[in-house]
């Protein structure tokens, strides 16, 4: 199959980008052209081009709302589409999910859309958002089937969209399997957090849980940048805990980094199904992490790590101090989360129900066929 990828262009890189980034990698290796459309410069384009995938870029494709760039939005797309002749667009987030389909319709050709977190609920409150809402509705009669990360994502679209069970599928994130040498050092535990910097992710809840365990020998690293990087630094600093932290800002070898610490956390105020928590358990790490949307899919609390509430320092706190202390919690919790990987969200999968979903979409089999 020849095969679009698309998804709204964004300086930040983030667990969508990797999603479609795997993704992209995994289908070109089982004989598809898969190319991907939309982002500009930036760490995502050069992760796609040393890996061998073909990138356009969409100049008009951007996560704000703007009627007129919306609208040449279509008509680049429009015009790339002309020019590849694919079977399928594969739409990733919410405005690529929309002028994709648009597009897609216009020009007769299948489509999809995964929106690795739905955008017609504020995170933050948990109310919708009528207008997306509508316009959500609207798209979908398009007629694209809507593909979501995690089951979580899969029921919210179903009790708000009244979509048709038949029209939409789960198929959780997934990683490609790597052998990982141990880097971990002996006299500190490392504690690291791979997140952007902003509104969506707590390291406000993460420091002050940490302030009050400076008696442990520990020390926490950033991977991740973003508009409140430089508050959160701020921050650290005012609760005495810079001597302990590195920022490391954007992170090009994740693995790596993982390799070399000891518990990975991820502290957010919402999330679909985060790919970091994938890596971390992919590293063989015990995983702290908040329990909201579909991190509970991957992460069973008390047996590959813990969950805590959003915002609840205190019970972060204590459950950060039982890891720190005990190695061999570390290690049979890491153990399980690798186990959990490697039985449960190796790419093979992923790949697999894509696969048969795009072959769905454009006829090559049928119904029966994907279901077997």
């Amino acid at each position: 199959m020849k095969i679009i990828q698309l998804i709204t262009g964004s300086e930040s890189f983030g667990g969508a980008e990797a999603h479609v980034r795997d993704l992209a990698i995994g289908l070109r290796v089982r004989g598809h052209d898969c190319i991907v459309m939309g982002p500009g410069p930036g760490l995502f384009a050069d992760q796609l081009r040393a890996n061998g995938v073909p990138l356009i870029s969409i100049p008009a494709l951007k996560k704000r709302i703007h009627p007129f760039w919306d609208l040449i939005g279509v008509l680049q797309v429009i015009i790339a589409l002309r020019q590849l002749r694919p079977d399928i667009i594969a739409t990733h987030t919410s405005k690529a999910g929309l002028i994709g389909r648009v597009a897609a319709r216009l020009m007769g050709i299948p489509s999809s859309f995964t929106p690795h977190g739905l955008s017609f609920v504020n995170r933050q409150n948990g109310k919708l958002i009528r207008f997306r809402l509508i316009m959500e509705r609207l798209a979908l009669r398009l007629g694209s089937r809507m593909i979501t990360v995690c089951e979580a994502e899969r029921k919210l679209a179903i009790d708000h969209l009244k979509i048709k069970e038949s029209d939409i599928a789960t198929i959780h994130n997934c990683l490609p399997d790597l052998q990982l040498s141990d880097e971990r050092r002996q006299d500190r535990v490392v504690i690291t957090m791979i997140a952007r910097f902003d509104v969506q992710k707590d390291h406000v809840t993460l420091f002050r849980a940490l302030a009050v365990l400076l008696h442990l020998e520990w020390e926490l690293c950033l991977g991740g940048a973003g508009p409140s990087l430089s508050s959160a630094m701020k921050m650290a600093e005012a609760l005495g805990l810079s001597s302990r932290i590195s920022f490391l800002k954007q992170c090009s070898d994740t693995p790596r980094l993982l390799a070399q610490s000891d518990i990975f956390a991820l502290i957010s105020n919402w999330e679909a199904f985060p790919i970091s928590i994938l890596e971390a358990m992919r590293a063989g790490l015990p995983v702290i992490a908040t329990d909201t949307g579909g991190v509970s899919e991957a992460v069973e609390n008390e047996v590959n790590g813990f969950l805590v509430h959003p915002r609840d320092s205190a019970k972060l706190a204590e459950r950060l101090a039982l890891l720190i202390t005990s190695s061999g919690l570390r290690r049979s919790m890491g153990s399980r989360s690798r186990h959990r990987f490697s039985h449960h969200f190796e790419w093979r999968s992923m790949l697999d129900k894509t696969e048969a979903l795009y072959a769905l979409a454009v006829n090559y089999v049928s119904p029966t066929e994907v279901l077997q």
